[in-house]
């Protein structure tokens, strides 16, 4: 099956398009979680991924099916790597019951702000970096993208490019300067 065959068997509620989705995608989504995270987390995020995949299709309908899968396993391990780092879970860094009764700062509330606002913001900031993405070389695009959106890591980069680790760390932070330059001329920050 192809890919756009994959996404309208999900969308019309074909178990066996979420079969075929998992069968296509599911080696990927498995580096991706376990670039994050520990194997038994990777394997829970990658099932959760199959999960939200099949309850997100419909309403969205995602170009490439690929790219959509790849994004709610990454979004699920980041989620889970903060909640397990989460400095109430870690016993090394527990407060005593009576220091946190004694400073009634710890407990303030922040006002959520107007998460419509938050929103196109959002939206307006990742145009921004898919039109920055698209004006760079296809080799630093691909570099960029596979190690800010796959994880990948050093060597892995290092090797697929066929460079040596350090000019990958070069290459990456001259992107990375680009790309701060570039959002603070369009006062993104």
């Amino acid at each position: 099956m192809t890919s756009e065959e994959i996404t309208e068997a999900i969308w019309n509620r074909e178990e066996a398009g979420l079969a075929a989705a998992m069968e296509t995608c599911g080696g990927l989504c498995g580096r991706i979680a376990q670039n994050i995270l520990s194997p038994a987390d990777a394997e829970e995020v990658v099932a959760d991924t199959w999960m939200r995949l099949w309850n997100s299709i419909p309403p969205n309908r995602p170009v490439s099916l690929a790219a959509y899968a790849c994004r709610i396993t990454r979004n699920l391990a980041v989620n889970r790597y903060h909640h397990n780092k989460a400095a109430c879970r870690r016993p090394d860094v527990l407060t005593d019951w009576a220091e946190l009764t004694e400073n009634p700062d710890l407990f303030e509330t922040v006002s959520a702000a107007d998460p419509t606002a938050e929103s196109a913001e959002a939206k307006e900031l990742a145009g921004a970096i898919d039109t920055f993405l698209r004006g760079l070389k296809k080799e630093d695009r691909v570099l960029f993208i596979r190690r800010y959106v796959y994880l990948e890591d050093g060597d892995a980069l290092a090797k697929h490019c066929g460079i040596n680790r350090k000019h990958v760390h070069v290459k990456l932070h001259r992107i990375r300067e680009k790309l701060k330059n570039y959002l603070k001329e369009g006062k993104y920050i």
